[in-house]
């Protein structure tokens, strides 16, 4: 049984600059897990972290040249198939987009346009899998914001959070039981 495993920006940088990215995502493929991202994170850690590569590299080549080596890797594991990028149905869940916009500017006491379109359309794409496939999806993020979004959903969709210290233990080979409920 294939089961979703929807990551955010912030695990797969987390492994990225731990050399580690390509070793969990093919832990997580051995483990049947399909790792999957919106496009708008996908966005995030590809297109926006090139530009920001090329806006800094007068300034700071060394940062530039790490995030666009990071950029590489990221667009490897996708080539590769280790992530799959989804496109969230925007007709059938742009009202859950912003209801997860508004909470979390009220989070951060921002204004919603601050907030990383990311994170809404991961709330979305757990719901939007569930819908699909009537099963548990996971998430992995790092993200403390992200998880308060995710909560009001809990009765609507299942879901579990993969914890960060569980996440680290797999790349240290122990064995771990995964999908402990926050």
């Amino acid at each position: 049984m294939r089961r979703y495993l929807v990551v955010d920006s912030s695990v797969l940088i987390f492994y990225d600059r731990r050399g580690a990215l390509e070793d969990f995502l093919r832990q997580k493929k051995k483990e049947n897990y399909t790792v999957v991202i919106p496009k708008a994170i996908a966005l995030e850690v590809v297109d926006e972290a090139k530009e920001f590569a090329e806006e800094i590299k007068q300034v700071a080549p060394a940062a530039a040249n790490r995030i666009l080596a990071s950029v590489e890797r990221i667009s490897a594991a996708v080539a590769q198939g280790l992530i799959q990028v989804v496109t969230v149905n925007y007709g059938k869940y742009s009202k859950v987009m912003d209801n997860v916009r508004k909470h979390l500017s009220r989070l951060d006491a921002a204004s919603e346009y601050a907030v990383k379109k990311g994170d809404p359309e991961l709330v979305a794409l757990v719901i939007q899998l569930y819908d699909e496939v009537k099963e548990k999806v996971f998430v992995a993020t790092l993200d403390k914001g992200l998880l308060k979004a995710l909560k009001p959903f809990i009765k609507d969709v299942e879901y579990e959070i993969m914890k960060t210290w569980a996440l680290i233990a797999i790349n240290l080979d122990v064995t771990l039981k995964i999908g402990i409920l926050d």
